[in-house]
């Protein structure tokens, strides 16, 4: 298969000049493989904040154009896909690249070239810890990891008084992740956790599970699901636990896996979550991307979209307050930027280049998810 650098059009201002060399930005993500609809979702919110910033007009007097290189989620294609866009596009600040094995890849070669990156999606805290000065310097991070999640969603159960959790987690790198951070942040809050199950792969039955769950007799219950969301909260049906359940799942797929019998009878009514990113935000400034990019493209955005697309603005107004386009001037841009996110707080970073935007605690109201609290 080739891989190609694409060039995205953006609707430009017309009263740019004709001769205007574009500020250029580069984005790597995932645009070919079973993940492509994740990169496209990437460049959905990349070209919507290109297309708002240009009809504004654009940043130094030009208009701002991106170049995409796909990764394919394979570090043997990010890594050339990468050069290229250092080498022969000469793209001065890089987003990227949402496939972690990627990111990881890639860091390095951004480090080596002096380049900035930009690190909208890649959730791991293994990116903040690897980043900043006394590491990599380039590196810049926006999206919370699991640790800045799970304490955020440890802050908000000590505020309700919770002693107990027992926490479950589906068998995979990113919930085996959340499950290591939130049992460590419950123990730094004092909060004793009685159970640390995993659920294995293809599990049908989850009797024994529950079981080992209620044994401990947790006041909480944190679950960090995937693939399981449906099975589980059939099972938790079916137990007639009343323990309230929280974590990081679909609240939306668990609802559906239940019956609605169990649903009226307030089975699910104390059901919360922990988000980086939901359509269901009352904030105006949300509310407006999220309908700008609905009306755009015909489809909900998802928290790929949203940290890209205020990523963009973030690179453009690193650029417009360096008034220059070159990576020194754009790095040390980044470094002192207090740009707000429309989610609440700024992107201004901390020892490790990481930014630290709010959370957002998910709740039900009138039987559909909605925000009940800040972290």
């Amino acid at each position: 298969m080739k891989h190609t650098i694409v060039l995205a059009a953006s609707l430009l201002c017309t009263s740019f000049a004709q001769a205007a060399e574009p500020v250029k930005i580069g984005i790597t993500t995932i645009l070919s493989g079973p993940m492509a609809d994740r990169g496209q979702q990437e460049q959905y919110g990349a070209q919507l904040a290109l297309d708002r910033i240009n009809q504004a007009g654009g940043v130094l007097g030009r208009p701002v154009e991106a170049f995409y290189a796909d990764n394919a989620c394979k570090p043997d294609v990010g890594v050339p896909a990468t050069k290229r866009l250092l080498d022969e596009v000469h793209v001065p600040v890089i987003i990227g690249a949402l496939c972690t094995p990627v990111t990881h890849a890639i860091m390095p070669v951004m480090q080596q070239a002096k380049v900035p990156l930009v690190i909208a999606t890649s959730a791991g805290q293994d990116f903040v810890d690897a980043s900043g000065p006394g590491g990599n310097d380039f590196a810049f991070k926006t999206i919370p990891s699991e640790v800045d999640i799970m304490r955020g969603l440890v802050r908000w159960l000590k505020s309700k008084d919770i002693k107990s959790i027992g926490v479950v987690a589906d068998d995979g790198e990113f919930q085996h992740a959340n499950a290591i951070a939130v049992v460590k942040a419950a123990k730094d809050a004092g909060i004793n956790v009685t159970a640390d199950e995993t659920i294995p792969k293809d599990t049908k039955e989850f009797a024994a599970i529950f079981d080992k769950l209620k044994g401990g007799s947790p006041a909480e219950l944190v679950a960090i699901l995937g693939p399981s969301t449906a099975g589980f909260f059939k099972a938790y049906e079916t137990s007639s636990w009343k323990v309230p359940v929280t974590g990081r799942f679909d609240l939306a797929g668990a609802l559906a896996a239940v019956s609605q019998t169990f649903r009226d009878a307030g089975g699910m009514s104390e059901l919360t979550g922990v988000a980086v990113f939901t359509t269901a935000s009352d904030k105006p400034e949300v509310q407006d991307f999220v309908t700008s990019y609905k009306a755009r493209y015909g489809i909900v955005p998802t928290q790929r979209s949203f940290f890209v697309f205020e990523a963009t603005y973030l690179v453009v107004d690193a650029i417009k307050r360096a008034g220059s386009d070159q990576p020194a001037a754009i790095e040390q841009a980044l470094k002192t930027t207090t740009m707000p996110s429309r989610l609440g707080g700024s992107y201004a970073p901390d020892d490790h280049n990481h930014a630290q935007t709010p959370l957002q605690i998910l709740g039900l109201r009138d039987g559909k998810p909605a925000v009940i609290a800040i972290e």
